[in-house]
């Protein structure tokens, strides 16, 4: 837009006169009108450039301080009078109001009628507008060019700033910096004040930030994703000229987002065919289809190495957001997929990432020993809670030592993950331990398990009299003291004879040798899964 300093400044306007000293000269102008009423404040557009020969003035001035202050309050962008007509000199008391108010006063010379300067000041607005358009476009021709070129994020950044003559970073979402115009390379001061206005004054109040372009620095959206924007910080903006707009900037942005989920969906398609590798070994217990020694190049191509340590981590995002759109979803899954990347290669560059075909959930390979993976992975929780509005839960595989064990580890750190998820645990960090006999039972249903105790124990795998139950009682001590006699009868505080007599009279029932390693076992196991029925 253009400006009552600008206009001003124009040579064909050249004598224009400032008639109060602190007026405001910032104010813009988007059109012209002339007046001779003085109640014309509920009938002109802010903005305006408002022209008058104060005739209504001429004998009260008094008056005309009213005038002003209605003015300013629309706000009319200044007041040009003609002072050789009705009014030869503005009172003091006037232009100290219009100074105490910032509200520029403008004197109109005598050889200027107001219909030929409404028409001058209008055609060069109208101009100025027309030529920030061409402008604009020729910045989006210059951009569209570069993307049809295929140029970098980086390289069109470099040609956005050499075109605009501005210093620009490209923030990604994590706040981190993505790229910087060249700049910066021998000006670390001006990248370390363009941060700090971006974390201690953008970032805090970024929903109500509004670009100011008298500002030193101001932070544009780079929607490149819709819920994960990036931030374009252009620097110098008291330096930009005519014709620089809005309009030029957003047809920067629109180009530069293009161009940063180009190159996303490019790494997620490359990404694709490491997460098919690492499907394959993950879903064969028989070893990789290919030799990691005989083709060494292929598996570093994919991020594999050749070592005696693996360890697999299951990474998911706890659900709980408010927002679970497809839209929403994929771009949370390849920014999280980023972002993992980013963290966990600057720890360790032989730290792998891979997806396994669920949108939530990410498989971290450790191909060296880590001391402190817990503590990476608490560090991880922490941190994502920053960028997203969901957290973090781990499942831990135990390592192996050869590669064609991955798969191993993947299954116990999935099993681990799985089972705390369905407990409802959230933001975990669960280590697999081997389930125990009653674990594993629980996986299983009674109407599955029932038929063998039945057929295992018969009338003693559920007893319902007196005898049958003291008969049960007398099998599961001698079973738990490994058929001794003896720790038997002391165990249930009964003799020797009687106890004889019980085990004989079971045998007699289930018709097999109790003592049988074979029928031992099932009999062990059917007065295990009977217990736990019962007490289901």
């Amino acid at each position: 837009m253009v400006s009552i300093k600008e206009i001003l400044s124009l040579e064909r306007f050249s004598n224009f006169k400032l008639i109060n000293k602190n007026a405001d000269l910032s104010r813009e102008v988007t059109s012209v009108d002339i007046t001779e009423t003085p109640d014309v404040k509920d009938y002109t557009s802010q903005d305006t450039l408002l022209l008058t020969t104060a005739m209504n003035f001429k004998d009260n001035q008094q008056s005309l301080i009213n005038f002003i202050s209605e003015l300013a309050s629309v706000p009319v962008a200044a007041l040009g009078i003609k002072l050789s007509r009705f009014i030869h000199t503005i009172d003091k008391e006037v232009i100290e109001h219009a100074d105490k108010l910032g509200f520029p006063l403008i004197e109109i010379p005598e050889n200027w009628k107001l219909g030929q300067a409404t028409h001058s000041i209008s055609t060069y607005i109208s101009k100025d507008e027309t030529e920030k358009l061409y402008y604009a476009l020729e910045v989006q021709q210059r951009m569209n060019s570069m993307l049809i070129k295929e140029f970098s994020v980086e390289r069109m950044l470099n040609q956005l700033s050499q075109f605009l003559r501005l210093p620009l970073v490209l923030i990604n979402p994590f706040y981190k910096v993505e790229v910087t115009s060249n700049d910066f390379k021998n000006d670390q001061k001006l990248l370390k004040e363009n941060l700090r206005y971006f974390n201690n004054v953008y970032l805090p109040d970024k929903d109500s930030v509004n670009v100011d372009f008298n500002s030193r620095i101001a932070v544009f959206e780079v929607p490149a994703f819709s819920y994960f924007p990036y931030y374009l910080i252009v620097s110098n903006l008291e330096t930009i000229s005519y014709p620089f707009s809005h309009l030029a900037i957003e047809q920067a942005i629109n180009s530069l987002s293009f161009a940063i989920y180009k190159d996303s969906r490019i790494r997620a398609t490359e990404q694709e065919d490491v997460n098919l590798l690492f499907s394959s070994l993950i879903n064969t217990t028989d070893g990789s289809p290919i030799s990691l020694e005989s083709n060494p190049e292929f598996f570093e191509r994919y991020h594999l190495k050749d070592s005696s340590y693996y360890k697999v981590i299951i990474c998911g995002i706890d659900p709980g957001s408010d927002i679970e759109n497809s839209e929403y979803v994929n771009e949370r899954y390849q920014l999280t997929f980023e972002w993992l990347q980013s963290v966990l290669v600057t720890l360790d560059p032989n730290i792998s990432i891979f997806g396994f075909g669920d949108s939530n959930k990410f498989a971290i390979l450790l191909q060296d020993k880590h001391e402190y993976y817990e503590a990476y992975c608490r560090h991880l929780q922490q941190e994502y809670k920053k960028f997203f509005k969901e957290s973090l839960s781990f499942g831990i595989g135990n390592e192996v030592s050869d590669f064609t064990q991955i798969h191993s580890s993947f299954v116990e750190a999935l099993e681990t993950f799985d089972l705390c998820k369905g407990e409802g645990k959230r933001e975990f960090l669960e280590i697999y331990r081997p389930r125990n006999f009653e674990e594993l039972l629980q996986l299983l249903p009674q109407d599955k398990v029932r038929p063998f105790v039945l057929s295992t124990l018969g009338e003693l795998a559920f007893p319902s009299n007196t005898k049958d139950k003291e008969l049960k009682k007398t099998l599961q001590s001698y079973m738990d003291n490994q058929c001794d006699i003896t720790k038997t009868s002391n165990d249930i505080f009964v003799h020797r004879n009687t106890v004889k007599y019980r085990i004989n009279k079971c045998e007699e029932m289930l018709r097999v040798n109790v003592s049988d390693p074979v029928h031992s076992l099932n009999i062990r196991l059917a007065l295990f899964i009977s217990k736990h029925i019962q007490n289901n």
